[in-house]
């Protein structure tokens, strides 16, 4: 059984792997596979995230936490920066258990939407997300903070042109 809790100082270590496992799965996407041997984020920038933001963590009672969410609030909603599930636990609706919760978490705290950004086309990306009930924003409706995020990926190396700003009104 699954559970999502707010991570904790203890959960920092095992991050960094779900991450890595969860983005395995981009070695079958033509042109995206260097995600899955891309840098994941250590640690202390988890530890941060905790402290700063918005950071959830599913848990299975046996196997311990196969999942995360970290975000981050903002004047315009709550921003995901990133959800990963384990590449083994993929494929059982954590992930929308995760959104879920962040989701709650932002009404409670007055937010109007969720918002992210992602990639195009790929399954579990965009067009999961609008099952979801996230939009693509066209890139006319695109505010000033979700383009910086959009154009920080590109000096990070992510093919801005294969990404999108979502959101999901609360």
């Amino acid at each position: 059984m699954i559970t999502i809790r707010a991570a904790s100082e203890r959960d920092a270590d095992d991050l960094p792997d779900i991450e890595r496992s969860s983005g395995a799965i981009f070695r079958g996407w033509a042109g995206l596979e260097w995600i899955a041997d891309d840098d994941v984020q250590s640690p202390d920038q988890h530890l941060t995230l905790m402290s700063q933001g918005v950071a959830l963590v599913a848990e299975d009672r046996e196997r311990g936490a196969v999942g995360f969410l970290n975000g981050e609030m903002t004047p315009d909603g709550l921003h995901i920066w990133q959800i990963a599930v384990h590449l083994d636990w993929q494929g059982q609706g954590i992930g929308r258990m995760l959104i879920a919760e962040a989701g709650r978490i932002a009404r409670e705290s007055g937010a109007k939407a969720l918002t992210l950004t992602t990639f195009r086309d790929v399954p579990w990306n965009e067009p999961y997300y609008q099952r979801l009930g996230f939009h693509t924003l066209a890139e006319e409706a695109i505010p000033p903070r979700l383009l910086k995020v959009l154009e920080n990926e590109g000096k990070a190396g992510i093919p801005v042109e294969l990404r999108c700003a979502m959101v999901m009104p609360l």
